[in-house]
């Protein structure tokens, strides 16, 4: 099963086990063949045949040396005696660059050392085991065949150590989708060819096309003529997607009926085009075939990525549209758990427009998966409106039982979901800030639906619902929906109502703040953040090294407060529907700025018709994962946007007691970007969105809570330090296990105090939120062509 993951960099020998179901086999591998730019002859001459040269895959290219030091210490290897000890090792590769058909383990690559020109047995390693392996001692390096890109390859000899690079660059060409695997799943009750909740592939569709057929292979052969009608609905240019996600469906719009379309993604080292017939008709969606997303993301080391789409239609070709993206050096992992009223997974409500029960649920979106899964709820129970600790540890739910049951219930999210009911039911623990480990929660004043305290703000415990002593919380204070920072030092809030500490009076708009001092309850350094001009400040959720603050600033309300819809029912209604931006706030500085590229300025589709004259105003409820990844910070959200041509019906109609939604997906659903890290204040430090995969599909989505997943306990198996409880992975007899002592140095997500705790500082690695995290994306390597 593919693997759905949020928050953590996986390491190569990780990576590259994703990857072991396609070695050995030649599936997919097609005959057709178009010109590329990789197709060399053994002299590294273009082919005129515009194919590889399969048998050789070779450049021409001379041998590359790479010198190490002269260092002159103790010599392990009696080998020395034969050579100059005071010489320096070099290291040789047979070709710099080496072009592989995509399956394949050949051409080999020879390695060899020498000190003074005199051959040396030297041990040799490589640094990236996806894109190939080495012989320690005779130096021949198999590619994989399936993953490309810059590999450095290291000689050992005595004390001595040498290195060199070289370019593994992988070619894939496929007609069709023959026997690969798209993980659709079982179609369940999503529809015949939906591939399950989530849609096929989790992103909607009709999976994968078959072969195009003579007519349209010779059309691309050609120079496509424009369509002035053509144009990519998503993904969006300039769009910035982590690793280990899963593939993107792209959407079209022409007056065209095209029979076939050409993908073809290029990065330094992969190129893949594929070709496929039409999958429905009218042809207007096909997903990129998830090994070849798989490879293409763990072949890229930075650089960007050329995605190009030509259309067939009568055997004329048709385009291009082109697009970059770029994809970042790290992989999310951690769960999205979210509402859903509507879902399919729990039947607890009467009814839809058709006379059928739905439900009203928490679902989450799990490592491995390409549909959600129930979380909190069943067909007898509401329980839809929830809050979740940073740490996965514990998620909070209204009840929701009836319009004025305030109760709530705590799940335990490492306990096989074991739910308590918590007393009083009087909406005290509905939409509170909880705190990062799961054990209290700061109460939230605002009339959320299903929340709304009315009591004084004020610490309550998780466990027993007691009043958790705190000081320095101003006298009748009121917060609205309030969040801690994800090192439990900071909590920012709507300032709803009641009294500020100057004296003056809450304007209901403002963002606000608070520092909080965990070891002695004590609350600080009241400030406000940012008051807006006009609509009011919601659902804020602060950037992982808690300096600054992306939020929701509502511009249009639907007259209940924090909401994302235009009515409470009913197909019409007088109030025009809630809008709203996000944006965000640097808290050193207090400017606020929109996050304009998130938002969709200037580039979202539009259909006016469908009343998406103007997405950019459908932006609701950001939450931030609390652990960077790839140098970025990544934030969920809602919106009411199109989802290209699978979700185009009004924004607002997602609601299936009054609408059928059974078919048409509704637009509400969650949304991820990313964000930089340390962007200077004032600036816009967003990036364009993605659609969430998994997420179910014929259905309305809504407030996503994205942490990590439960920390496991010392001794457990791990990837990297942020799933463990003791803070960090090492390597213990060959395996990495969870520990609580600290290493010589901390790794990339690893626990740290300071930058200096942390492996590569020299090289831009920071400590963030008390993980080692990288605080910017690094550069590609240089390539060697």
């Amino acid at each position: 099963m593919r693997v759905l993951s949020f928050g953590v960099a996986l390491s190569g020998a990780v990576v590259w086990a994703t990857f072991l179901g396609a070695c050995g086999s030649d599936d997919g591998i097609s005959t057709f063949h178009a010109p590329s730019p990789w197709k060399l002859d053994a002299g590294g001459v273009a082919a005129p045949s515009g194919k590889l040269d399969a048998a050789s895959g070779t450049t021409g290219s001379p041998l590359l040396v790479g010198v190490g030091s002269s260092d002159a210490g103790a010599w392990a290897d009696s080998a020395v005696d034969a050579v100059d000890a005071d010489g320096a090792l070099a290291v040789a590769v047979s070709q710099s660059t080496v072009d592989v058909t995509y399956g394949q383990a050949t051409p080999t690559v020879t390695a060899s050392a020498s000190i003074n020109g005199q051959p040396v047995a030297a041990s040799f390693s490589i640094d990236r085991g996806q894109v190939g392996s080495i012989n320690a001692s005779t130096g021949v390096l198999v590619p994989t065949g399936i993953v490309g890109g810059v590999v450095t390859v290291t000689a050992t000899f005595g004390a001595q150590q040498a290195t060199v690079q070289i370019t593994v660059r992988v070619q894939w060409v496929q007609d069709g989708g023959g026997d690969v695997e798209t993980d659709a799943g079982d179609a369940g009750d999503a529809g015949a060819d939906s591939g399950g909740y989530g849609g096929s592939g989790g992103v909607g569709g009709e999976g994968i096309g078959g072969p195009v057929g003579p007519t349209a292979a010779t059309a691309f052969q050609g120079s496509p003529a424009a369509d002035s009608s053509l144009s990519l609905l998503y993904p969006y240019d300039q769009t910035i997607w982590p690793q280990g996600i899963l593939a993107p469906l792209l959407q079209w719009s022409t007056t065209e009926s095209y029979d076939a379309v050409s993908i073809h993604l290029q990065e330094n080292a992969f190129d893949y085009q594929g070709y496929f017939a039409k999958t429905a008709t009218p042809f207007i969606h096909h997903p990129i075939p998830q090994p070849a997303w798989d490879a293409l993301a763990a072949s890229n080391q930075g650089e960007a990525v050329t995605v190009t789409l030509v259309f067939a239609a009568g055997g004329v070709a048709y385009g291009p549209i082109t697009e970059t993206w770029q994809i970042a050096q790290g992989s999310l992992t951690g769960t999205v758990y979210y509402n859903s009223y509507g879902t399919n997974l729990a039947h607890n409500y009467c009814c839809t427009l058709g006379g059928a029960k739905f439900g009203g649920a928490t679902l989450g979106i799990k490592r491995g998966a390409t549909d959600p899964v129930l979380i909190a709820g069943n067909d007898s129970e509401c329980r839809v409106c929830h809050i979740v600790s940073a740490n996965g540890s514990r998620l909070v739910t209204s009840r929701g039982e009836s319009t004025s049951d305030l109760g709530s219930s705590s799940y335990a999210l490492t306990g096989g979901l074991a739910e308590t009911v918590m007393s009083p039911d009087d909406g005290r623990y509905n939409w509170g800030a909880i705190d990062p480990t799961g054990s209290f929660l700061l109460t939230n004043n605002a009339p959320v639906q299903g929340g709304g305290y009315s009591g004084t703000t004020q610490i309550l415990g998780i466990g027993d619902g007691g009043i958790v002593p705190s000081t320095g919380i101003p006298d009748g204070l009121e917060v609205g929906s309030p969040v801690f920072s994800p090192d439990g030092m900071h909590v920012a809030f709507n300032l709803y109502a009641g009294s500020s500490p100057d004296g003056g009076t809450a304007d209901g708009k403002s963002l606000a703040m608070m520092d909080y001092d965990p070891a002695t309850g004590a609350f600080s350094n009241f400030q406000t953040i940012y008051t807006p001009p006009s609509g009011y400040t919601v659902w804020p959720s602060f950037l992982p090294a808690s300096n600054a603050i992306v939020f929701e600033l509502e511009t249009v309300s639907n007259g209940r407060w924090g909401e994302t819809r235009k009515c409470p029912g009913g197909s019409s209604c007088s109030n025009p529907g809630t809008q709203a931006q996000l944006w965000w706030v640097d808290v050193a500085t207090k400017q606020a700025v929109p996050l304009s590229n998130l938002n969709g300025v200037g580039y979202l589709p539009m259909a006016s018709e469908a009343g998406h004259a103007d997405d950019t105003v459908f932006n609701y409820e950001p939450t931030v994962n609390p652990v960077p990844s790839g140098g970025y910070a990544w934030v969920v959200f809602t919106s009411r946007r199109l989802y290209g041509n699978i979700a185009t019906i009004d924004p607002y109609w997602s609601d299936p007691r009054y609408f059928d939604l059974t078919a048409s997906p509704t637009p509400k659903k969650l949304w991820v970007a990313a964000i930089d890290l340390n962007a200077p204040a004032g600036t816009d430090p967003s990036h364009p969105a993605f659609y969430l995969p998994a997420q179910e599909l014929l259905a309305g989505n809504s407030r996503g809570y994205w942490v990590v997943d439960a920390c496991a306990q010392n001794g457990s198996s791990c990837l990297t330090g942020d799933q463990c409880c003791g803070g960090y992975c090492s390597d213990s007899d060959g395996g990495l296990v969870c520990s609580d002592q600290p290493p010589a140095c901390s790794t990339e997500y690893d626990k740290c105090t300071q930058t200096s705790d942390c492996c590569g500082a020299a090289e831009g690695m920071q400590c963030i939120g008390g993980r080692c995290a990288l605080a910017s994306p690094p550069p590609p390597p240089t390539v060697i062509r």
